[in-house]
Parts: structure tokens; sequence; C-alpha cells
């Protein structure tokens, strides 16, 4: 145990913020042919490759791992694993499929709650020894989890909102020119 109390209100607002991710990728599913979710800016990953690191990091690291402290009467070690940022492995842009990515995470994530939900409370307090040997709870872990993917969220509404804005700023070059065009040829 860490010493640090984990209340009921401190679970329901973990599991809020958990739902969140599974709420985004729902809402993501009615927007994201709209941009060019596949094209990969200079600076980093395409909005596909990003929801491919949360849905690996979801089902490949936090969920095994969290699983693990559940069935193992030892204090888990995290450096025993590696990060999920280390044993991912970017997917090629041109064989994206972000409905079907949008729908594992959503699946993925539906049954990561269903393992939160099966932790008593007091497990939450459990310790894990973090990479820099500090002790934290299962609580905080989960919620670093949580940070981390709002993090990656963040990132993918950013992208959204430069693509939508080009597109609009480009209609609107279209627009006065073609309006340029038509005044011009009167």
């Amino acid at each position: 145990m860490t010493g640090q109390e984990v209340t009921q209100e401190n679970f329901e607002a973990l599991i809020e913020d958990a739902e969140y991710l599974q709420d985004e990728a729902e809402a993501l599913k009615y927007v994201i042919d709209a941009v060019p979710y596949s094209e990969v800016p200079q600076d980093g990953m395409s909005i596909y490759q990003k929801l491919c690191l949360i849905d690996h990091a979801q089902s490949e690291y936090f969920r095994p791992i969290l699983e693990k402290v559940i069935k193992s009467p030892r204090m888990l070690v995290l450096s025993g694993f590696k990060h999920y940022s280390e044993t991912f492995e970017t997917p090629d842009p041109e064989d994206s499929d972000v409905q079907k990515i949008l729908n594992k995470i959503i699946k993925h994530r539906a049954g990561l709650i269903n393992v939160f939900r099966k932790v008593p409370l007091i497990d939450w307090e459990r310790g894990i020894k973090d990479k820099d040997d500090h002790i934290i709870s299962l609580y905080d872990f989960a919620n670093r989890m949580v940070k981390e993917e709002r993090a990656i969220l963040k990132e993918i509404a950013d992208l959204i909102l430069i693509y939508q804005n080009n597109k609009r700023q480009n209609r609107e070059v279209n627009m006065r020119a073609q309006q340029r065009e038509t005044n011009g040829d009167n």
C-alpha cells in the first residue's frame, strides 16, 4: 500500500475520465473522414498514427500492467516493462483504416473500464514502483494513462482544427478568385 487513500469519489472520477476516451473516439468517427488523417506533418505523426499509439498503449501496456498488479501479491516494478512508446511500431499511413482503429479504441477502452470496475477500491491504493524507483499507487498509474491519452487527443484535435481552418481558408480564397473573375468578365 502507498499510504494514499483512494475514495469512491476518486474512483468514480477515474472511471469518468477513462470513459472520456471512449466518447472522444465515438465523436471522431463522425468528423475524421473530412480531414487528411493519414497525412504526416513534418514534426510528428499523422492523426491515424496517433490513434494507433493510443490503442497500442491501452491494450499492450496499461491493461497488461493493471492486470498483473491485480493478480500478483508482490509490488510490480515498471522497469520490467518497456514503455509503450518504445514498443510502438508506426503504421504505414497508406494502409490506414481510421474507422477500424476508432472501433478498436472504443472496444479496448470498454474492456479496460470493465477491468477497472472489478478492482476493489482498496486495491487502487496498491503500490507500483515506477521507472524512477518511486512508489506510486495503482490509481496514480491509471491517472497517468488518462493524462497521456488526453494529451494525445489534444494533439489530434489541434491537427483537425488546423486542417479544417486550412480548408475554410482555401474555400474563401477560391470564392474571392471566382468573384474577381466574375466581376472582371462584366
